[in-house]
């Protein structure tokens, strides 16, 4: 009967010494996780300013390497309509409007400036592979991506001579490129009109930034 009753007691403190320590991973493994999620509130981009500055705004001016030597600012455009796009190396839809972006470079009426994240080799191989013949600027850490407050790719600002900012969105097809070459001054418009109009234009602008979203590669790891 001793011996069934210190079988017992030691399996019970088995037992508790099992459960203390599942309880001290499980602490252990929650105060990680915790940790984890506090630094990607610290590194990740709030949503609220994801669909880029608005139109009417000041470009913020910028200066960054040029892949083909020097720098390049914003000041350079001067006088000049830019669009500015925001690219990735790895972004399909990247890849696919880059041949629409040459024309529209070859035509001169527009400036280009592409604006690629990522290390100079591999963005250095992406020129090579795609051959662009606009120029292209190296950003760090998302620094330029941060101040228009843009992070999904391929989005682009439409900059007039003035440095203001004229329309912008996702351009990762010809058709939304041509919404956002042809929008310029509208979104500010749309707001003095007044009436139904004004809601369903904006409405409808909504909807098209919504659909040109689904075929873009969002950056959500800056």
């Amino acid at each position: 009967m001793n011996i069934f009753w210190v079988v017992a007691h030691l399996s019970l403190w088995l037992v508790l010494l099992f459960l203390a320590f599942v309880l001290w991973g499980a602490l252990r493994a929650l105060a990680l996780l915790r940790w984890r999620l506090e630094e990607l509130e610290a590194i990740t981009p709030k949503r609220i300013g994801r669909s880029g500055l608005r139109p009417g705004k000041k470009a913020p001016d910028f200066k960054l390497p040029a892949l083909s030597g020097g720098e390049v600012t914003l000041r350079h455009f001067a006088n000049r309509r830019l669009l500015l796009v925001f690219m990735q190396p790895g972004c399909g839809p990247c890849q696919q409007i880059s041949p629409e972006l040459n024309r529209l470079y070859r035509a001169g009426e527009i400036q280009v400036l592409a604006i690629h994240n990522a290390d100079a080799k591999v963005v250095q191989g992406w020129i090579k592979q795609y051959q662009p013949d606009f120029p292209v600027a190296l950003q760090e850490h998302f620094d330029v991506s941060r101040r228009y407050e843009v992070f999904a790719t391929p989005f682009a600002f439409l900059v007039d001579e003035r440095g203001v900012i004229a329309a912008r969105g996702i351009v990762s097809t010809k058709q939304y490129l041509g919404f956002v070459l042809t929008r310029a001054g509208r979104e500010d418009n749309a707001g003095d009109s007044g009436g139904e109009s004004s809601e369903e234009s904006q409405d409808s602008t909504a909807d098209a930034d919504e659909l040109s979203l689904s075929s873009s590669k969002e950056v959500d790891h800056v």
